[in-house]
């Protein structure tokens, strides 16, 4: 009979199941102790300066060479002393676990500039002087090992008109009367924001206006705000991220329009929603990838811009654009950080990957490179101790560049040694 033909198990099968099963049991155990480890050494996320940079040997910065030979660089550290020398003498900055006073950030600039504008030493002799100077300290970055994601923004050049004609129907606007800025710092240390914007109704604040209520409602419609009209409203949303750029006005000049404020809505990107939504490959995405989805996609415009409710104000100047410690900002040496966790002004280096060009404009490949920086600017979407906006300059490598940077590296903070 068939049941007759079936073969038991025999002792030795059922002791490798149990074997089995019991490496099983292990591996599982072993697993789920790798798991709380992992937890329990995660590091908590950084909340403030105090852990946001770390004294560091000058070993973790490798051979001190500037890939751009220290062009512009006197002329940024330049603006950044200006801005110490006007901070009042009780001002202190928090350099991670120290603080240092204005003179001493000015001190700290001083005595780079007297180096690196010696001509009798050469290039080695700066890097030796600079380190025996200074004291290091690096960003604990987005992982608390150091690795900071590095990405870009420029100047950029649109066409706008005076008047409402024709294609130019965009407006772009300059900062509301109506916008009331809280100081929460008044009301005490617990709120998460240091400020609030907002607009009076009735005897409340509210919050103000979003892109939608502004652009698609028109809340600011018909009361003189208009600065200029333009002609695409994604030139004005590619210059609200930027935060300042040129515009050529039609049948006139060539005009600065300057970051004016912000209507306080929280910054939200467009380029993590099209990535949620598979619009857009992550490994693909840049600035030129979200112009190309939107020119391709005209319908879906609106849609996609009134997903970041941040809105950005402006006003015209005939001069450079501005950081937010109120100085030019200097194409390849000016970084945008989080200004509640880096010190304002700072002197710092980045070492990170540059892109390396065609003659069409196209990127052929990244290097790494490293270079001295002043932290003179700071970002709505620049959050937490593991970002940085590099700010390129302006015409088409610059926005280029801006447009395709997603690169890791690290970023060190300077301060002249204390001599007791």
């Amino acid at each position: 009979m068939e049941a007759k033909n079936k073969r038991r198990p025999s002792l030795c099968a059922s002791s490798e199941n149990a074997r089995n099963g019991s490496l099983q049991v292990i591996r599982a155990l072993t697993a789920l102790i790798v798991v709380l480890l992992l937890f329990s050494c995660a590091r908590p996320p950084v909340t403030g300066p105090l852990d946001a940079l770390r004294p560091v040997p000058w070993r973790k910065v490798g051979t001190l060479h500037d890939d751009l030979a220290l062009r512009d660089l006197s002329t940024a550290a330049q603006r950044s002393l200006e801005y110490y020398r006007k901070s009042p003498a009780s001002s202190v900055f928090q350099v991670g676990p120290h603080q240092v006073s204005a003179a001493e950030m000015s001190e700290t600039l001083e005595t780079f500039l007297s180096i690196i504008g010696d001509e009798t030493l050469a290039p080695k002799e700066k890097a030796e002087r600079i380190k025996r100077n200074f004291s290091l300290y690096r960003s604990v970055g987005h992982d608390g090992r150091g690795n900071v994601l590095f990405t870009g923004y420029y100047s950029p050049m649109i066409s706008c008109a005076l008047k409402e004609q024709g294609m130019f129907r965009y407006p772009l606007y300059k900062r509301p009367d109506d916008i009331i800025e809280v100081d929460l710092a008044q009301f005490g240390n617990t709120f998460r924001k240091n400020r609030l914007f907002g607009r009076l109704e009735g005897k409340k604040v509210v919050p103000y206006y979003t892109r939608e209520e502004i652009d698609h409602q028109k809340a600011l419609g018909g009361k003189g705000l208009e600065l200029l009209w333009c002609a695409d409203p994604v030139d004005i949303f590619m210059l609200q991220i930027q935060g300042s750029g040129k515009v050529d006005i039609v049948g006139g000049d060539v005009v600065s329009v300057l970051y004016n404020g912000q209507n306080g809505q929280p910054y939200r990107s467009i380029g993590k929603h099209l990535i949620d939504i598979n619009a857009i490959p992550k490994d693909e995405m840049s600035m030129q990838a979200i112009r190309k989805y939107l020119s391709d996609n005209p319908g879906k415009i609106y849609e996609i811009l009134n997903r970041n409710p941040s809105y950005v104000f402006f006003r015209i100047d005939t001069g450079p654009a501005i950081g937010s410690i109120g100085v030019p900002v200097t194409g390849g040496r000016t970084i945008a950080t989080d200004s509640s966790l880096f010190p304002k002004g700072a002197l710092g280096i980045i070492q990170t990957e540059k892109p390396v060009m065609n003659e069409e404009g196209e990127i052929t490949e990244w290097i790494p490179f490293t270079r001295f920086v002043l932290n003179q600017d700071t970002g709505g979407a620049i959050s937490g101790a593991g970002r940085v906006d590099l700010f390129w300059g302006h015409g088409p490598e610059a926005e280029t560049a801006a447009g395709y940077m997603q690169q890791e590296g690290e970023l060190f903070f300077l301060v002249k040694k204390r001599h007791e």
